[in-house]
């Protein structure tokens, strides 16, 4: 596609401390592309700004930001055709990753003013009239990103979850998950449930599951049942071999489109990087619900 005009939503608490407008505006001004940016300031800037964006009839919207920020922006283009570019400006970016999209923005930027981009329709995760585009857990995994403060990500960041991954580690505490996934019911004890829309852990392109697609109108729910030796080494082995994990004594994984889920005792629940208050959580998949540039050919774009 032709690309002569674009809207960039810039979260500014994003990001390692690098120049941001210089980068965009070499790159576009010599590929001869109009744009213009608008920055957010408080949680519902960017879906505000994405729909303001969509009635002006723009070509392209841009989001520099985290994964946070990209969900805001999808809530605001559903429903329309206008597609989407992610300028990773996060700490993670998991879905810039999972899509090939480069880490570093000036490469990104490049992407757009050579217009070596074609489209790929994404499915998109939908709770009460909130949106998401990664995924929601509960319990283990929604500790580590409730204890990853923003000024270890600006310092470090993604290793910032490591580290809050062994202090969330220490504190590790077993629930009953009630799931119903495609009217089916399930009764597991865990650690963490997660619903997720892409398999990418957020760096390079290892994954929780290969099979894991983001256009495939399906929702993977993941649960982790204990956390001991045996489950990193499976870990290791799935993550080196990308397949998916065959013992049910330690993860249980399954797949659909409306999944209900909630624990016996209360924990921590995050959605792409956002805490939520809710206690239990009706979800469903909105298949090729937005559209995303990616790189022509995604391996040469890592």
């Amino acid at each position: 596609m032709k690309i002569k005009n674009i809207h960039i939503i810039i979260n500014p608490a994003a990001g390692r401390g690098e120049t941001i407008l210089p980068v965009i505006n070499a790159s576009l001004k010599e590929a001869g592309i109009k744009w213009e940016a608008t920055i957010t300031h408080q949680t519902g800037d960017a879906t505000r700004l994405a729909k303001a964006a969509v009635q002006e009839g723009v070509d392209l919207l841009a989001v520099y930001g985290g994964d946070g920020t990209l969900r805001e922006a999808i809530s605001g283009l559903i429903g329309s055709d206008i597609p989407l570019f992610i300028l990773p400006g996060g700490s993670a970016n998991v879905m810039a990753t999972e899509l090939g999209i480069p880490g570093n923005l000036k490469d990104a930027c490049l992407l757009l003013g050579r217009g070596a981009l074609v489209t790929k329709i994404i499915d998109v995760g939908q709770f009460d009239t909130h949106y998401f585009i990664t995924r929601i857990s509960l319990g283990f995994e929604a500790d580590v990103v409730k204890n990853t403060h923003r000024r270890d990500k600006n310092k470090i960041g993604i290793f910032a979850y490591f580290f809050s991954t062994l202090a969330a580690l220490k504190k590790i505490k077993k629930t009953v998950y009630h799931l119903k996934i495609d009217g089916q019911e399930h009764k597991i004890q865990g650690l963490t449930c997660i619903i997720t829309n892409t398999g990418n852990l957020g760096f390079s392109q290892i994954s929780f599951d290969k099979h894991i697609d983001v256009s495939d109108g399906l929702l993977d729910v993941i649960v982790v049942r204990k956390a001991n030796l045996n489950l990193f080494k499976l870990m290791a082995i799935t993550l080196f071999k990308r397949e998916r994990p065959d013992n049910l004594e330690l993860v249980e994984h399954w797949q659909g489109k409306s999944i209900s889920v909630s624990s016996s005792s209360k924990q921590t629940i995050q959605c792409d990087g956002e805490l939520l208050k809710t206690a239990s959580l009706k979800i469903k998949i909105i298949p090729g619900a937005i559209k995303i540039l990616v790189p022509e050919n995604k391996d040469s774009a890592q």
